[in-house]
């Protein structure tokens, strides 16, 4: 009976969220800071039920989508050579560190690095692991 009291609450909640602040998607400034107001009060609390987690997960989506889309990411123009050699430079890795990351010579660290050769596969996907990124990064 317990579990049932507690879905009761943690959906009540929920619909009480709902009434406050329904989700519907967002297409003005204004709804946005609406949204953006009742996320604030969401993420300050450490004590949310399934309910009101489930709210906030679908909120959260609501806002970054009208955020993608109003603020579109411009495309990155730069080669696969030049985001290679940035995300090194970022991460403060030598030629040496990649030479070991791609379990290769040194010859081919230096091919790839010159542009002479291009990443492998195999190597894209160790770099896109390594990285956090997707493969497609690296093409």
């Amino acid at each position: 009976m317990s579990i049932a009291i507690r879905k009761g609450k943690s959906r009540d909640r929920y619909m009480d969220l709902i009434r406050q602040f329904p989700l519907r998607p967002i297409r003005t400034e204004s709804d946005r800071d609406a949204a953006g107001a009742m996320m604030d009060r969401l993420a300050v609390r450490d004590d949310l039920n399934p309910g009101e987690s489930d709210y906030q997960d679908v909120l959260d989506d609501l806002i970054e989508a009208y955020d993608e889309h109003r603020w579109p990411m411009p495309p990155d123009r730069r080669t696969p050579l030049q985001r290679l050699k940035s995300l090194l430079q970022d991460h403060n890795l030598t030629p040496t560190d990649l030479q070991t990351l791609l379990g290769c010579s040194q010859t081919l660290v230096s091919l790839i690095l010159s542009g002479k050769r291009s990443l492998s596969k195999a190597n894209i996907a160790k770099l896109a692991g390594r990285f956090g990124v997707d493969g497609g990064y690296f093409l």
